[in-house]
This record gives C-alpha cells, sequence and structure tokens, in this order.
C-alpha cells in the first residue's frame, strides 16, 4: 500500500468528510454508443443533456449537472473476469412508485432483472447494462425506520415481492419512458483487490466512516448514511490494478459541498498522493486521483475563488 497509509496512521485526530457529502457523478468508458444511448437515454429514462467529441452526458432532468457521462472508445479493452472496478451502480429513487414504475418498464421490454431484494433499509432490483456494467435501482426507507444495533445499521438481505412492488407502478409514468427526476447516485460498491487498501483510501485518506464491516466486504458513508461507497472481493481478491483505456468504470465523483472541509481534504490528498489532476464539470471544481487499485475518483465542491486558488497552487506545485 502507499505510504500514505502510515502517515494517516500516526494522526491523532481522524479526518471526517463532511456530513452532506454525496456522489456527483459516473463516468464509463463504452465500446458500442449507440446501444449505451438507447438503454441510460431510452430504457432507463435518463434525459440527455449533449453528445459532443465522443462522450454523451446525461442527468434525470436534462438539465446540468450531468450524472451520467458516457465515453466511447472502440480500442478499448475488454474487462477481464476476475477484475477490479465497477460492481454496481446504484441509482436512488425518490419513492417506491417511481422505483415500482421503471421495474414496469424493465419487465415491457423483457429487460433480464437479475435479482432483487429487501436489504432493510432499502428496496433494491439489479440489472446489468448492455456491456455488462451492474447497475441498482432502489428507494431508502425513512432513517428513523433503519434497524440499528447499538450504534451500527442492520442491513439484510431479504425477498422482495416483484408482483407486489408493480401494483404501485404509475403505468402511464412507465409508458412516456422519463426517470425520476429525483433520481441520484445513492452509492457506488466496487470490486476491489485487497479490503485494507480500500479502508486506507476511502476511510483513512478521504475520511468516510465505516459503516459495516465484514470478511469479504466493507461499507462506509459520510453523515451516517447506511453507505455511499461499497467494497468487496468476491471476485476480485488480488486482481491487478486497473489499466487505462478499459472498458467499464472510468471514474466517479464525490461532492463536498462545504468549501472549508473541501480545502481541508484537497490538502492532506495533495501531501499523501501524486499525480493529482484539476476536474471541471458543470460549475463545480475538484481533484481527480486513483484509489489503490486505479480506479479514477474525483472530489469535487462548488467553485469559488479559494477552491481556484487552491487548484492553481496544486498546479503550481
Amino acid at each position: 500500500m502507499r505510504q500514505y497509509v502510515k502517515c494517516m496512521n500516526n494522526q491523532d485526530q481522524p479526518f471526517k468528510i463532511h456530513p452532506n457529502t454525496s456522489l456527483a457523478h459516473l463516468e464509463l468508458t463504452v465500446s458500442d454508443m449507440a446501444s449505451m444511448l438507447a438503454f441510460y437515454g431510452g430504457l432507463m429514462g435518463f434525459q440527455l443533456i449533449e453528445t459532443q467529441g465522443g462522450q454523451a452526458r446525461f442527468s434525470p432532468t436534462g438539465r446540468p449537472p450531468a450524472l451520467v457521462t458516457l465515453s466511447e472508445r472502440k480500442d478499448a479493452r475488454a474487462q477481464a473476469e476476475r477484475r477490479v472496478g465497477l460492481y454496481h451502480t446504484a441509482f436512488r429513487f425518490s419513492s417506491r412508485r417511481p422505483l415500482a414504475t421503471t421495474l414496469m418498464r424493465l419487465v415491457a421490454a423483457k429487460w433480464p432483472v437479475q435479482g432483487a431484494a429487501d436489504h432493510r433499509v432499502s428496496e433494491a432490483i439489479y440489472l446489468a447494462d448492455p456491456e455488462g456494467n451492474g447497475i441498482e435501482i432502489y428507494r431508502d426507507r425513512p432513517r428513523e425506520q433503519w434497524p440499528r444495533l447499538q450504534d451500527s445499521i442492520q442491513m439484510g438481505n431479504l425477498p422482495l415481492d416483484l408482483p407486489k412492488l408493480l401494483d404501485e407502478a404509475d403505468q402511464a409514468a412507465a409508458q412516456a419512458g422519463a426517470i425520476d427526476p429525483g433520481t441520484d447516485l445513492g452509492h457506488i460498491h466496487l470490486q476491489v483487490s485487497a479490503l485494507p487498501k480500500a479502508d486506507a483510501f476511502y476511510h483513512q485518506l478521504l475520511g468516510l466512516d465505516v459503516m459495516m464491516s465484514m470478511t469479504t466486504a466493507i461499507f462506509m458513508s459520510a453523515g451516517g448514511y447506511h453507505h455511499h461507497l461499497g467494497a468487496n472481493t468476491w471476485h476480485s481478491l488480488g486482481a491487478s490494478p486497473r489499466a487505462t483505456g478499459t472498458l467499464g468504470l472510468s471514474s466517479f465523483a464525490f461532492l463536498i459541498p462545504d468549501e472549508a472541509n473541501w480545502l481541508a481534504l484537497a490538502k492532506r490528498v495533495q501531501e499523501a498522493v501524486r499525480g493529482l489532476e484539476k476536474v471541471e464539470r458543470d460549475g463545480r471544481l475538484g481533484i481527480g486521483l486513483k484509489d489503490e487499485d486505479g480506479i479514477g475518483v474525483e472530489v469535487l465542491t462548488p467553485a469559488s475563488e479559494k477552491v481556484q486558488n487552491a487548484l492553481a497552487a496544486l498546479a503550481a506545485a
């Protein structure tokens, strides 16, 4: 692991990422833009913001900021069967009815549903896009209903009654084809080579809280959410780092709403990691880096003069 792991362990007060941090963006490298446009913009119902320079950008409303970017690269390498990278992207719906409505559209199109579960904190349905990138669509139960044991949230894996869920669907909305405008990125679940590496980067360096830890998986979040980030080794233990120019997950982004917290995190990351890049997305600025497995991670915040100055200093260092 990188030297920063040792440095982080020597600090008296562990850094915490801002409690209102959220996930803001996902970028996928794809080989067949036409089929992926039909899936994300047609079947899933995301609205196209623009296509330009081999990229397609989507949001739930068709207005920036983009939630999903597809970047076409016809010469990209296929993903290995045993690999680090994306396990699934989890799109979160504002309530149970739009989840049921999207499920109705999937069923009508005969799109394969790979699984479904009641996780006690949420209800989730699993599928994959045309290039095999895993997807979860889900809705949260209210936080006050999340089962707890002492300070720990207790997630589960119970059966989900899909016919009963479909009873709540809005048929007209399903036929109209637009996704719930309140849809966001609820969490990202990664395949990693080793859990201590994921803990070192996302918990010790970036400051996410560990919400649940098992032998082969770890779940982390900001602000007491059940998880913004999952990481497992189920099909990736000991796998090589992700290579540039590979299909699948290119990067994902955290959004820190607080300038002071972002500046503090940017400073600690700059001291610990080489090869940082300046990132600008729809009026948000930030830094881009890679985790221990070569997965692209961005840390964004609303643009401001202090943030601009910090990024200029980073570029000059």
